[in-house]
């Protein structure tokens, strides 16, 4: 659990780096507002990790009684629970940034947020990127991690197209075998892709583009009756 941790708790100071650039926005803002829910809920995994390892620590023999003291049983609880603790981390990146990306261009088209069906053409207008061609790194990473994201419908495991799919970022080739899990998700991979979001996160937000739009609440605001 112990590289776990070191992965959440960078992925926990990295959130708070950039939330903080954003204090000077109003309280209710978008931007203000989604970096927050991301970074509480790393806060929440992170918390938990610690409190797991605590308790194996300080309570060795309970924690191993859990599983008979077989080894072979408590490596697949702490691979499955830090597995977990990741996942809810993407989960919320996930569908959090959906919603911002789909409310911010219905702000720019007049659409609304549910009305286009194609998440590429959202992030091309969005990026002001040509959609397919992905000339800036922010915006072809983004389409990296929703072919990732669109694993998650069938087990983590792609089979979009039979030929597969390529994805080169910065230099490196990511992979996607029809039929099989991506390999350079493994050791962690996922949670230094969600830092590398965030970071094509932060520059969308600070674009001429969405900083032209001015302060726009958080939709939940209205959602839940604020």
């Amino acid at each position: 659990m112990a590289d776990g941790l070191a992965a959440l708790e960078q992925l926990h100071a990295k959130t708070i780096a950039i939330l903080h650039e954003y204090d000077n926005l109003p309280e209710k803002d978008i931007r203000r507002n989604h970096f927050e829910i991301i970074s509480s809920q790393v806060a929440v995994s992170l918390i938990n990790l610690k409190i797991n390892m605590r308790f194996a620590e300080t309570n060795k023999d309970e924690f191993e009684g859990f599983f008979n003291a077989d080894p072979k049983q408590i490596d697949n609880y702490i691979h499955n629970f830090t597995q977990t603790l990741s996942e809810s981390i993407i989960d919320t990146v996930l569908f959090q940034t959906e919603l911002v990306f789909r409310y911010y261009y219905a702000q720019l088209t007049g659409k609304t947020p549910g009305e286009e069906r194609s998440l590429h053409k959202i992030v091309a207008t969005l990026y002001q990127d040509t959609e397919n061609v992905w000339a800036k790194d922010e915006a072809k990473f983004v389409i990296l991690f929703w072919t990732l994201r669109n694993t998650i419908h069938t087990g983590g495991i792609y089979f979009h197209k039979t030929a597969g799919l390529t994805i080169n970022y910065k230099g490196k080739d990511y992979k996607f075998e029809y039929g099989k899990a991506p390999e350079f998700l493994k050791e962690g991979h996922s949670l230094t892709m969600v830092e590398q979001l965030l970071d094509s996160l932060n520059i969308l937000f600070k674009s001429d583009l969405i900083k032209n739009l001015g302060s726009i609440d958080h939709p939940s605001y209205d959602a839940l009756g604020y």
